[in-house]
This record gives C-alpha cells, structure tokens and sequence, in this order.
C-alpha cells in the first residue's frame, strides 16, 4: 500500500524552481518561471542543448519586445535569473519546485524521477510536462507518489496560456491545489485534471480531431492543404473565445444531438493509425525535422510558419500575456 502525506510546501516558500530538460518545452517552461522572478536552475545532458535553450528564450523575449510587452533590457533581466548545469543533483538539490520536460517515453522518465526522489528534499513537488502518460505510472518510480502531479504546459510554452494540472491516482490534494496556484502566480490559467486518463483534456480531443483529419487525406476527400483551410478558417477560428460546450449551447443541443445522431456512423474510428501516418514514417517524413511531412519545407518556410504562429498567439492571447509579463514592462 502506498502512504499518502497531506504535508506540502506552502506557496510563499517557493523561491527555486528546477527545469529537467531543456528541449521543445522545457527552455519555454525556464522562461515562464524566470518571468515570474522565480530564481530557475535549467537542466539537461548536453551543454550544446542548454546552449540553445538559452538563445530560443533570448528570441522569445525579443518577439515580446517587438510587441511592446515587456522593456529594452527583459532579456537580460529574465536570463539573470536562470542558472544552467549537466549535472542533475546539483540542479535540483537545491529546489523548491521542480519540473520534468523530458522525452515522451515512460522509462526515461521514471529513470529521471527515481533520481529526483533521491536528489531532492522530501516535502518538494515532482511535476512531470507530460501529454500522453499516466501520472500514476511516473510516480511510482518514487517514495513520494502523492508528491508527484501533472503540469501540462502546451507548446510553445511561454505563449499558451493554460497548464493541465492532473491527479494521479496517489497524488494529495494539497499537491494538486498548491501547482494550480503556483501555476497562475506565474500567469497561467490551470486546468485540474481529476482523473488520471492517458492524454489528459486538451491532448485527447486533439488526437481525436488528428484521425478524422488524417482518414480524409487518406481517403483522398481533400489535400492536406484544404483540409487545414477547412479547420482554421471555420470552427478553428473561434476556438480561443468557445469550447465545444459552449458552442453546443449557441447552437442548441438538440441540434448537436441530431447531427450526432447522424454523422457518428460515418466518422473514422479505428484504434490503430491511419496507413499515411504510418507510411510518412516510414519513409522518415516527419515533418520540419527532415524537411518533409505532409508538406515539404525549407529552412525559410519553417522560420516563416513558427513566426507566423507566435505572432497570431501574441495577438490572440495579447491581454493574458499583458497581465503575466506586467512586472517586466
């Protein structure tokens, strides 16, 4: 039977705060606390990753210049307060807080907690960035599973505004309450999460719009191009302002109910993936990082889509944004 402890640290005693992995997300989950005037201890096995880590949150904080979000020297203020080690005792012995942005993969990051656990005082949270796996499974790896909570960042970090926070089976509610508030002191909106599903909220319904979208390319219904057309220039576009709950009351349930009531027969619904996906993989198509995916890419049209995607995050998410970098202005 595993102990479940109520004991937490209380929010005003987090003053340090660990990043594990400096990649996708962890240098944009660096950045969101180093803002926050949080003093953060970046981690990773490669000097060359932290390297970068640190260059991309250097460019970030430049985009929020361009914006007027933030002052000339933002830069220099939010770097100050990040220190960067190899060494992964030496990063998170001293923490109050620490997050895990590791690879997607369950070993990796059991290995990693198992060495959190030991490396790390007993009352510290262990948050884990994960998208798809279960809470529970990671936490295991400890002698504190009820320390142990979900912090789903989305991509790009420093720009989306919510967080998942979810319970694992043996997590404390004084656990999950305390990363909710740590996560809008820093100017995040948290979701609680209350049951320990694989893919959580966001990821789940997002994987189930991905199949349908692949199974139309696949039946050859449209491009990838007019497909993506079919979903940004309608529903996608009013996404930020409506859930689908929402939307459904707009439009009436019973109408919901009708049109479900219809189409469910005809939507793609098998468990396993779609034949393109697996055959793009196959062929090493995996989209910017080999140069070809569902579109083909260059190293212009990469830098053009990112920036064109952050610029509509900044114009969309503007007034949240305002609110969390209010002290750096």
């Amino acid at each position: 039977m595993v102990k479940i402890m109520e004991m937490v640290m209380d929010l005003e005693n987090i003053k340090n705060v660990s990043v594990v992995g400096a990649g996708i997300m962890g240098h944009g989950i660096a950045q969101v606390f180093a803002q926050a005037s949080y003093r953060v201890f970046l981690t990773a096995r490669r000097e060359e990753t932290l390297r970068r880590a640190l260059e991309q949150i250097r460019s970030n904080v430049e985009l929020f210049i361009q914006h007027k979000l933030v002052r000339e020297d933002a830069a220099d203020i939010i770097l100050s307060r990040i220190r960067t080690s190899t060494n992964l005792k030496e990063a998170v012995s001293d923490a109050d807080f620490v997050m895990e942005a590791v690879p997607e993969v369950l070993d990796i990051k059991r290995e990693i907690f198992q060495a959190l656990d030991a490396y790390c005082p007993e009352q510290v949270v262990l948050a884990t960035n994960t998208s798809s796996l279960r809470i529970t499974d990671i936490s295991l790896a400890t002698k504190r599973p009820d320390r142990v909570v979900g912090a789903h960042f989305w991509n790009p970090a420093h720009l989306m505004p919510l967080v998942e926070v979810t319970k694992g089976e043996y997590t404390s509610w004084g656990t999950l309450n305390l990363t909710c508030q740590l996560m809008e002191r820093v100017g995040k909106v948290s979701a609680k999460v209350l049951k320990d599903i694989p893919g959580g909220i966001g990821n789940r319904i997002q994987v189930a719009m991905w199949r349908e979208a692949i199974s139309l390319l696949d039946q050859g219904v449209a491009s990838a191009e007019d497909i993506d057309n079919a979903v940004m220039l309608t529903f996608g576009a009013r996404l930020p302002f409506m859930g689908p709950f929402l939307t459904a009351d707009l439009n009436g349930v019973d109408l919901i109910l009708n049109v479900h009531s219809y189409l469910y027969k005809y939507l793609y619904n098998s468990t396993e993936p779609a034949r393109i996906l697996r055959e793009k993989v196959e062929k090493g198509e995996f989209g910017i990082k080999s140069g070809r995916g569902f579109y083909t890419w260059t190293k212009e049209g990469i830098a053009k889509a990112i920036a064109m995607r952050d610029e509509c995050l900044i114009n969309v998410f503007r007034p949240l944004l305002e609110k969390q970098l209010a002290t750096l202005r």
